[in-house]
């Protein structure tokens, strides 16, 4: 296990990285952040703490902390751009002088080079040689080794991991370069993690179980980077999120809980990010995602895989703003600007994604209705009205071809299936697709977004070559929540209603399912929706393929429901 950690901590980037782990040891150790880190350089210091010495002589000191990435060497000790000795200069010369709070100025201070590797032998000298001649200041050397120490002793417990955990944390890693992988091991670590917080009475080892979840989950995300495997890493964060707000709503709910969750949901929003950057470059390529598959098939799947993730991670900035947007202060509303900027930014992606592959236009599977659901719920919910009109009559338009042409149309049944239609044409041609969730999808967002020639449209479609289809939609029901979070709830909850018959006007349509949707709501009683972290539900649908909510989107039938 110190192994894994070593690795870990070596792997960390300066920025975002390492110095979050050195902030989480200072709490650990009973020592208050006064200073975060910022963008830019703030005269040398990237963390301003004040605490007990925990590694001397336990003296409440000011702790200046640089933090360095990689081993320290002549090259960085005073040769290149924001070195070492440099950012010691400004830490004494301009940090000290201006920058500490008037309670701090009569402590003692300690300036650390905190890094993730060794001190080579050639440098010890020049660093012996620079605080001998500040004795003024105490200095100290916090390197990977310290860190390491640091984090296993005060992170994470590792004398209180049963030797079934530990060895679940090997193998899940161990497991990260198979694309196949189905995460067994690391659902078995969440399980045990699980189990411990649900039946300690303590609240004090209920939150060490939780902050000991959130930095293993850490580790593994960080080797999923390592391995080149981002979409491990985004399936991993899903599943740790979602089985975080299970945990959470076990009992009473702690203001400290609340906490962890949502850091756990900043570790989710990173670790989407970190993904999106990756790929982005893809959304302006003409057939981009289907340059390194086969056939239509696999190419529509990795399409509506793709959003997902795209919508996704909009989704959760909105959810983020949501959260701030009501809290008091300047730094909440520009907190809150910035995440519903970063969604309309990825909104404008996503668009970009579909316009260059036409593919997504005449989808395979009924399953692909969680993906069109975000899609729509992402730009409806930024306001981009006009642009998911668009989108659901080019579905509309492609959907109808495919069918009269090449008898392609959304197949529910399981993947071999869809399979053996997309490439044996003689199956397709007499192929009784008998019933479809999908198309009552579009329908129902027709009446969204209050499109009567949309409704018409589709209806029209319906009626002249659809006409032996039965319209579908998935319900909730009250045992759904209990199972939403490990599996999907389709299975085993639930119910479908079948033998949809279609009004004939939108507007007599849509006052019917209003007052369906008024009787006819289990889900708002969900914890997740209830509490207004209405996300959980779409990252379980995504993750486990359980059908969206009608909640979600029958809610902005109501002329009171405020977009974000």
């Amino acid at each position: 296990m110190k192994l894994i950690l070593a690795e870990y901590i070596n792997s960390l980037k300066e920025d975002g990285e390492l110095d979050k782990v050195i902030q989480d040891i200072l709490r650990a150790n009973g020592v208050e952040i006064f200073s975060r880190p910022e963008r830019g350089r703030q005269y040398g210091v990237d963390i301003y703490a004040v605490g007990k010495d925990f590694t001397d002589d336990d003296k409440k000191k000011v702790f200046l902390i640089t933090v360095k990435q990689g081993d320290l060497d002549r090259q960085n000790w005073d040769r290149e751009v924001n070195s070492v000795r440099q950012s010691l200069d400004e830490i004494r010369e301009v940090f000290v002088p201006n920058n500490l709070a008037p309670q701090h100025k009569k402590l003692p201070i300690k300036i650390v080079v905190a890094y993730n590797g060794l001190i080579k032998q050639s440098l010890q000298q020049n660093w012996k040689g620079y605080t001998s001649q500040h004795t003024n200041f105490d200095f100290a050397l916090w390197e990977g080794d310290f860190l390491v120490e640091q984090f296993q002793h005060n992170l994470l417990n590792e004398s209180g991991f049963s030797n079934k955990l530990r060895s679940a944390v090997r193998k899940t890693i161990i497991h990260l370069e198979n694309r196949d992988y189905q995460f067994s091991d690391f659902v078995q670590v969440l399980d045990m993690l699980e189990e411990e917080f649900k039946t300690t009475k303590f609240k004090k080892t209920k939150l060490r179980v939780l902050k000991e979840m959130r930095l293993l989950v850490a580790v593994v995300i960080k080797y999923c980077e390592e391995v080149d495997n981002l979409l491990h890493a985004v399936k991993c964060s899903e599943k740790y999120v979602l089985r975080l707000w299970s945990m959470f709503t076990f009992g009473k709910a702690e203001k400290e809980f609340t906490k962890e969750v949502v850091e756990g949901f900043y570790l989710h929003s990173d670790t989407l990010e970190k993904y999106n950057a990756k790929f982005s470059f893809v959304v302006d390529v003409k057939d981009g995602l289907g340059r390194s598959v086969g056939d239509a098939l696999a190419y529509g799947t990795v399409v509506y895989e793709q959003i997902g993730i795209w919508c996704e991670t909009g989704l959760f900035h909105l959810q983020m703003y949501q959260f701030l947007v009501t809290g008091e202060g300047e730094k909440a509303q520009q907190a809150a600007t910035l995440h519903r900027e970063r969604a309309t930014i990825l909104a404008s992606e996503v668009i970009r994604l579909v316009n260059n592959n036409q593919i997504f236009y005449t989808p395979r599977y009924d399953d692909h209705l969680i993906e069109l659901h975000m899609l729509f719920m992402l730009l409806y919910m930024l306001g981009l009205k006009q642009q998911a009109l668009d989108i659901l009559f080019g579905l509309c338009k492609h959907i109808a071809e495919a069918h009269s042409f090449s008898r392609i149309f959304p197949a529910h049944r399981d993947l071999r299936t869809v399979a053996e239609l997309e490439t044996d044409t003689s199956v397709r041609a007499g192929y009784d697709y008998n019933s479809s969730y999908l198309f009552t999808v579009l329908l129902e967002w027709s009446l969204v977004l209050d499109s009567s020639s949309l409704y018409d449209s589709l209806k029209s479609i319906k009626d002249k070559l659809l006409k032996e289809i039965t319209l579908l939609l998935w319900f909730p029901d009250k045992e759904t929540e209990n199972k939403v979070f490990t599996e999907n709830a389709n299975n085993d909850s639930g119910y479908a209603l079948s033998g949809i018959e279609l009004s004939v006007s939108m507007p007599e349509y849509k006052q019917l399912v209003e007052g369906e949707y008024e009787h006819n709501c289990f889900e708002k009683e969900f914890s997740f929706i209830k509490e207004n972290y209405w996300a959980i539900g779409l990252i379980a649908s995504r993750h486990f393929r359980t059908h969206i909510f009608p909640h979600y989107w029958r809610m902005f039938l109501r002329d009171d429901v405020q977009n974000a």
